[in-house]
C-alpha cells in the first residue's frame, strides 16, 4: 500500500501541475492554487521515497480525487472560456467621442432649385383654390340667409 501511494502521489503531482501550467484557459487564481497543489502532491511524494523509513505517514485521499476534478474543470473550461472583462479606463485617458456627421453643402444652385420648388408648390396651390372658388361661387349657398 505503502508504494502505491507514493506513485498516486507522484502521478497526482504531475498530473495537477500539468493541468496548471498547460491550460491556458483557467482562471490565474485557479492555476496558481493548482501549481501549489501539485507541487505539495510531487513534494511530499519525494519525500516519502527518499527520506521516509519508518514510522507513521498520512494518506490524503485527495491525492486520488483531485487529478479527475483538476482535468474535469480543465476539460470545462476550455469548452466555454470565461467572457472576457472590459478593462478598466484610466481616469487620465481622455475618451474619445465620436466625429459628428458631415452637413450637407449648401450651393447657390441648391438654395435656387429648393426655391423654384417651393414657389412652383406654391402657385400649384394658388391655380388650384382660384379653380375651386370659382366653382363654389355658382353654387346656392348651403345655409340660409
Amino acid at each position: 500500500m505503502f508504494g502505491f501511494y507514493v506513485v498516486m502521489l507522484f502521478v497526482s503531482g504531475i498530473v495537477v501541475l500539468g493541468v496548471a501550467l498547460l491550460a491556458s484557459g483557467m482562471h490565474r487564481g485557479r492555476r496558481i492554487v493548482n501549481c501549489l497543489l501539485g507541487t505539495a502532491f510531487l513534494g511530499y511524494g519525494i519525500y516519502l521515497a527518499a527520506f521516509f523509513h519508518s514510522g507513521e505517514y498520512r494518506i490524503f485521499f485527495w491525492v486520488f480525487i483531485l487529478p479527475f476534478s483538476v482535468l474535469a474543470d480543465a476539460v470545462r473550461t476550455a469548452e466555454a472560456p470565461a467572457p472576457r472583462r472590459p478593462a478598466a479606463r484610466r481616469p487620465s485617458t481622455p475618451r474619445r467621442r465620436p466625429a459628428p456627421a458631415p452637413t450637407p453643402s449648401r450651393t447657390a444652385a441648391t438654395r435656387e432649385r429648393r426655391a423654384a420648388a417651393k414657389a412652383a408648390q406654391l402657385e400649384a396651390l394658388r391655380a388650384k383654390h382660384a379653380a375651386g372658388s370659382d366653382a363654389s361661387d355658382d353654387r346656392a349657398p348651403s345655409t340660409p340667409v
